[in-house]
């Protein structure tokens, strides 16, 4: 199991700038949303995912998902999936579901390993559950709305076998407003199902930028995925 970031806690920086952020945190994966500031794209030439793939691997941070917001085509993502050789991530956040289940069943069927995100315990309709049947499933963890602890449990009963990426909402520099929502308890819960995917850190809310901003910005830090405290600023590139 793998500590990460989310591009979406630093949605201007370059990806240079991510792995440098991740290495310094003691993070070892990166989950890109597309739309960031990373430069990845269904766009982005075979040279330049090469390139970002190598930078990845030398600062020891690998590229664990590519988050879809549905601004890329099913085309351009199978290539890319294909070149980063991870899991595309769909959302079903948008209020169609029975759309982005689509997309990821075409992923699917076109050789990509693509995962439904979930929020909670009704983010697919029932009338939906079994096309999703065989997908794999990406989490979102979301301390502020319920136990995550508890709520871990209640996923790993159905989906243990096919979880693939957790999303945790809140933790690095936000960690302290959850004490005793279950964090803990989820690792531990995620340990014992024997879970091999990336645990990836990513705010609660964009109001909270500055506080990510200036945490990702130090050398050192506080909070989750923390590894040093020496509080001198570098950029983020």
């Amino acid at each position: 199991m793998r500590s990460g970031l989310s591009s979406e806690a630093a949605p201007d920086a370059s990806l240079a700038g991510l792995l440098d952020s991740a290495q310094r945190h003691g993070l070892s994966a990166l989950e890109l949303r597309a739309g960031d500031g990373h430069g990845l794209s269904g766009k982005a030439a075979a040279a330049a995912v090469s390139a970002a793939l190598e930078a990845a691997a030398s600062s020891g941070v690998a590229i664990t998902a590519y988050r879809d917001t549905g601004a890329d085509s099913i085309a351009d993502l199978v290539s890319l999936a294909g070149l980063l050789g991870c899991p595309v991530l769909v959302e079903l956040e948008s209020g169609d579901a029975s759309a982005a289940l689509d997309r990821a069943l075409h992923l699917k069927s076109a050789g990509v390993r693509s995962a439904i995100t979930l929020r909670g315990e009704s983010s697919l309709p029932e009338a939906e559950v079994a096309r999703a049947n065989g997908l794999d499933v990406a989490w979102v963890a979301d301390p502020s709305q319920e136990h995550v602890g508890t709520a871990a449990a209640r996923l790993l009963a159905s989906h243990a076998d096919h979880l693939v990426s957790v999303r945790l909402l809140g933790g690095g520099p936000e960690s302290v407003m959850h004490e005793g929502r279950g964090v803990g308890e989820l690792m531990g819960r995620l340990a014992l199902a024997g879970f091999g995917g990336a645990v990836v850190l990513a705010p609660s809310s964009r109001k909270f930028h500055v506080i990510w901003t200036t945490w990702l910005g130090r050398r050192g830090g506080f909070g989750c995925g923390s590894k040093a405290s020496d509080d001198s600023l570098v950029s983020l590139g």
